[in-house]
């Protein structure tokens, strides 16, 4: 089973469900406990990437290490989300 990276940031409306999220495509891990060793040396230079992606603009939360059907599920509501908000417009 993969695993991969996903840095999530605080936003100032907490009750918010869509949150800035960065996804790593690269690199990906056979375990869970491989993925969450490599957090552990590598936490700040994750951020780092993750913050520069956005500019600056947010604060960063969390690192999690997703399995790929979590991730494809997250690429998913997205989708979903966004094709919702173009019909109502």
């Amino acid at each position: 089973m993969k695993f991969f990276l996903v840095v999530t940031f605080l936003m100032a409306n907490t009750a918010a469900l869509d949150r800035p999220m960065y996804i790593f495509k690269n690199p990906s891990f056979e375990s869970m406990k491989e993925c969450r060793e490599y957090v552990s040396v590598m936490n700040m230079k994750i951020y780092q990437q993750a913050v520069q992606s956005y500019n600056y603009r947010y604060t960063p939360e969390a690192i999690y290490c997703l399995t790929k059907d979590a991730v494809k599920e997250i690429f998913e509501y997205n989708y979903e989300q966004e094709n919702t908000k173009k019909e109502s417009t």
